[in-house]
């Protein structure tokens, strides 16, 4: 862990190849009427009437920071050039936000936006954005505590695939039950979220995630940037002919705290093959970097290699 300045004046480096950088932020860590007016300033009139149209403070709250996290974070990556307040953002036809670069020129030159993706996710107790460079890319955070008001086989039945209710069922302990099932979710909420086209278009019964050999791995069992010490931890199948559904994703399951599970799905980009297709980094799977960061005022830094739990090399078909 490191600490270091948090912006403005930090300029980042773009994530590199098969590379996430996941900011992200505790609700309780951030407090100051002070702090609060200076992210009011951030957000757009359009998204001001949003946030302050809700009833509740705590709603509130978390609408704020969600968008002031997502720009502070883009605008770190484009060295200086751009405010966080100047960002517009639009939504594509199934509603997951994309940016707008302003068109710009510095020092008598035209400003190259960067070829950024991102993605937000948030719970009650963490909200999370997550970047990666020219690779669409999703994201999903629950708490690991999460209980259902009913039995994990009857719920997963409304949502999930066969294969994927016949492993939960095939989970003796109610407990580990419980806690497998979140990572799951996580995992196929951040599928669809990558995908960019909503549970309407890509329905979570529609393909299949393998987590081999789950219930035995341990949550030290892979080295964030290196090799899984279990391969093909994750793989995705597509059980349904689909234009919107594809196999050609990564997957990343780690806890960004003591509280929380995370999952990443990261395209696989024609820049990450060679001249015959393979995957240069096959031995590699997703590198990431993690920050914890209360927006304006500090940033944690972490290597995130005690934080993942499984992780996939390549995607099977």
């Amino acid at each position: 862990m490191r600490m270091k300045s948090a912006f403005p004046g930090c300029t980042m480096a773009f994530p590199g190849n098969r590379e996430v950088h996941f900011w992200y932020l505790v609700p309780e860590e951030v407090q100051g009427k002070m702090l609060f007016n200076a992210y009011k300033d951030l957000i757009s009139p359009e998204e001001h009437m949003h946030v302050f149209e809700m009833k509740e403070k705590q709603l509130q709250k978390h609408a704020l920071l969600a968008r002031v996290l997502v720009r502070t974070s883009l605008a770190r990556y484009t060295d200086g050039k751009i405010n966080p307040k100047s960002l517009k953002f639009r939504k594509n036809t199934f509603g997951k936000p994309e940016v707008i670069w302003p068109f710009e020129k510095h020092d008598g030159n035209e400003w190259k936006p960067p070829p950024l993706c991102f993605n937000l996710a948030h719970t009650s107790s963490l909200i999370a954005c997550g970047v990666t460079t020219k690779s669409s890319v999703g994201i999903d955070v629950e708490e690991k505590g999460r209980r259902m008001n009913s039995n994990i086989p009857k719920f997963a039945r409304r949502y999930f695939s066969l294969p994927e209710i016949a492993w939960l069922e095939g989970i003796p302990d109610p407990e580990r039950q419980r806690q497998k099932f979140v990572q799951l979710w996580t995992l196929k909420e951040a599928y669809v979220k990558a995908l960019g086209r909503g549970i309407s278009g890509a329905p979570l019964k529609d393909f299949t995630i393998h987590l081999k050999n789950l219930s035995d791995i341990q949550e030290d069992s892979c080295q964030c940037g290196g090799a899984p010490s279990l391969a093909q931890t994750i793989t995705l199948e597509v059980s349904r002919n689909s234009d919107a559904i594809t196999s050609n994703w990564q997957f990343l399951l780690f806890q960004p705290t003591d509280l929380h599970y995370a999952s990443v799905c990261m395209e696989q980009n024609e820049s990450h093959l060679d001249e015959e297709g393979r995957d240069e980094n096959s031995c590699s799977g997703i590198k990431m970097q993690i920050w914890r960061t209360v927006p304006l005022v500090k940033d944690e830094s972490f290597s995130g290699k005690q934080a993942i739990l499984a992780c996939s090399n390549s995607v099977g078909f």
